[in-house]
């Protein structure tokens, strides 16, 4: 706490809020998936123990931003956006720069949007493509397949996509549930191409996902839309660069946990392997 007050000049610290009425589910699914040998659990934004418990090696807890119980959490902090507020108020606390190339990007740059609410086997794969293209070229891992199909086939999954005259530009990802929707991925190849004017335009067109995405889920009743991780303290100008790149869409810093607990022996060998080698799933 005593890091966000800090940096209280940046926005203030959401706490949940009241949503518009909508048919949403009030519970997210869990999410079953093989990895390395483990049988994977996942429970998005809720502390709670899936009921019956999930014969499973690790049970992960993702996003949850109020714990109720007692577990070892780990802490850090994303960029929430409260979807209760009226249209116009979203796009006033918005960054100047980022409302000029939203609004240039709906006047001039002619972009295909499209949402998958559900989608088919066959978008999940065009996103996992695209997203591996992007990734080696940054030097990213590649998106764990089975895990997407699992997310997809729980009803969790959404994906967005901007497009030229037919061309993927940019695509999202989101975990959605439990009234707010995470963005996992963010993927855009705008090193492909070679004309300033054309990545300034893919640029753009990232902007106005995000904003149709905010948009998107406000229609849906969803109360968050969380753009994931943000350092406040910015140790390196990357960092600082995907902070302030987050912050130029308004909201403020939420506190955010996350939790493995080992449920099998070898989920227990698994976790202190992983917790010696200082990596995560």
């Amino acid at each position: 706490m005593a890091l966000l007050q800090e940096f209280s000049g940046l926005g203030p610290l959401l706490r949940p809020t009241s949503a518009p009425d909508a048919p949403l589910t009030s519970r997210t699914p869990l999410i079953r998936y093989r990895r390395r040998g483990l049988e994977i659990g996942e429970v998005y934004f809720e502390d709670a123990l899936p009921e019956p418990l999930p014969r499973v090696d690790l049970l992960r807890f993702l996003a949850v931003h109020e714990p109720r119980s007692e577990r070892p959490w780990k802490r850090r902090n994303t960029l929430s956006v409260d979807m209760t507020l009226p249209e116009d108020e979203l796009m006033r606390q918005m960054g100047k720069n980022n409302r000029y190339k939203v609004r240039r990007a709906m006047s001039r740059d002619s972009l295909e949007v499209q949402t998958f609410e559900s989608p088919t086997p066959q978008a999940v794969v065009e996103f996992a493509d695209y997203y591996d293209e992007f990734a080696g070229s940054k030097s990213l891992r590649p998106v764990f397949r089975p895990r997407l199909y699992a997310m997809a086939k729980s009803g969790m999954l959404v994906l967005s996509r901007a497009s030229s005259d037919g061309e993927p530009l940019v695509w999202h990802a989101y975990a959605a549930g439990s009234r707010q929707a995470l963005l996992m991925y963010s993927a855009s190849l705008f090193r492909r191409y070679e004309d300033s004017s054309v990545r300034n335009m893919v640029g753009r067109a990232n902007r106005f996902l995000h904003w149709h995405d905010m948009l998107w889920c406000r229609n849906a009743g969803y109360a968050f839309y969380d753009l994931g991780g943000i350092n406040l303290a910015g140790e390196d100008e990357e960092t600082r660069r995907v902070t302030d790149f987050k912050l130029g869409f308004g909201g403020g810093p939420r506190p955010s946990y996350t939790c493995t607990t080992a449920l099998t022996a070898k989920g227990r060998l698994a976790k202190l392997a992983l917790g010696v080698r200082r990596v995560d799933l």
